[in-house]
């Protein structure tokens, strides 16, 4: 490939708007991710039902892994590219113009977070497993399962200290190609497919993916046949919440699998592949960082304790006393008309009797 340095004139505007307003919907984004997920954990630290506190403790791993990812994303900003069969973790954030090490470092912290996101969906369908059709998870395992999911984590997010390249010259031209990037170019990390190491970790990633969803759907479908079947120990009540917490497990690992999973799977395949996707980086990222809203919108809008809760009392109150109301109207009408026909009975009766006796 003959690389020549692109002539750098005025950035054109849009490109330069495009940037800005990447940021800025970022910084939303990351205030609404804390705002949402502080009001769950709040809803799951002050829940007395029982059948719900037992499902809070792996919901809040759940939400503490959306608001790792919220932190590391907030702090890196990080647009994936991928160009000339090389990947390129480009950070935006407040680190834009750092070098080596910290560039690497802000790669290894986005891949972390972005690896938690799909670990704490599979360690909250092992724990309802287990709660459901097995004889249980005593706190100890199920924070060894969790201990174990962060050091995959972090270890596949840090090995890019191994396995990937800082800016080069080469790759600084390559990736000052697209127009995004031909103006203040940020750092940036790249995974080059010519080399082992990439190679190598992108086949983890895409391995690990798979394992990770094979374990959520083996596990979703064993608690969805146990909740269907006689052999649970549950009145109709507790099966039908057990029922709605497994639809909003299963509405938190759908959305993450076509936004995370499937992503990673396919942009390390295409890079393995030497192939260009020039605006993979604007859809990418920025659609993971919806992840903790929508899986904290799920979790509020879906689960009725929950949902109860946010509308207040007030709303409650007044539809279950009108309810009352109601009924009561209904009853006392009920009432009246069954003593009436009862007095038409009696009545028709007497005559009758009258009637008899003048014969």
């Amino acid at each position: 490939m003959n690389l020549t340095t692109p002539t750098l004139g005025e950035p054109d505007p849009l490109f330069v708007a495009i940037r800005r307003y990447h940021a800025i919907y970022e910084l939303l984004l990351a205030g609404l991710s804390f705002f949402l997920n502080g009001v769950v954990v709040y809803l799951a630290l002050t829940m007395k039902n029982k059948t719900m506190r037992n499902y809070c403790r792996i919901l809040l791993m759940s939400v503490m892994g959306d608001l790792i990812y919220t932190s590391l994303n907030l702090l890196t900003m990080t647009i994936v590219e991928i160009r000339a069969g090389m990947m390129y973790f480009i950070t935006t954030g407040p680190y834009i113009h750092s070098t080596y090490p910290n560039n690497m470092l802000m790669c290894a912290l986005w891949l972390t977070g972005m690896y938690f996101t799909i670990m704490t969906i599979m360690v909250q369908f092992v724990y309802r497993y287990y709660t459901l059709c097995k004889s249980g998870l005593s706190v100890t395992r199920s924070v060894l399962i969790y201990c174990l999911g962060m050091t995959w984590c972090i270890g596949q997010g840090f090995a890019a200290f191994l396995c990937f390249e800082p800016a080069t010259e080469r790759n600084t031209i390559i990736l000052q190609g697209h127009p995004l990037y031909s103006f203040d170019t940020p750092t940036f990390v790249t995974g080059d497919t010519a080399n082992l190491g990439p190679i190598l970790h992108f086949a983890c990633s895409q391995i690990s993916v798979v394992v990770l969803y094979v374990i959520i759907v083996t596990t979703g479908k064993r608690i969805h046949k146990a909740l269907n079947s006689d052999t649970l120990n549950m009145s109709k009540n507790t099966k039908n919440a057990q029922k709605k917490l497994n639809k909003v497990m299963v509405l938190q690992a759908t959305y993450p699998g076509l936004i995370v999973g499937l992503p990673v799977v396919l942009a390390t395949a295409m890079a393995q592949l030497k192939m260009d996707a020039s605006w993979s980086g604007m859809y990418f990222a920025p659609s993971i960082s919806t992840i903790p809203i929508i899986n904290a919108f799920t979790v509020l809008l879906v689960i009725p304790s929950f949902r109860r809760r946010i509308l207040g009392s007030k709303v409650s109150t007044a539809l279950t006393s009108t309810g009352h109301d109601t009924s009561s109207k209904v009853d006392h009408k009920v009432l009246h008309l069954h003593w009436t026909s009862i007095a038409k009975v009696n009545a028709r009766a007497e005559n009758d009797e009258n009637i008899l006796n003048c014969y």
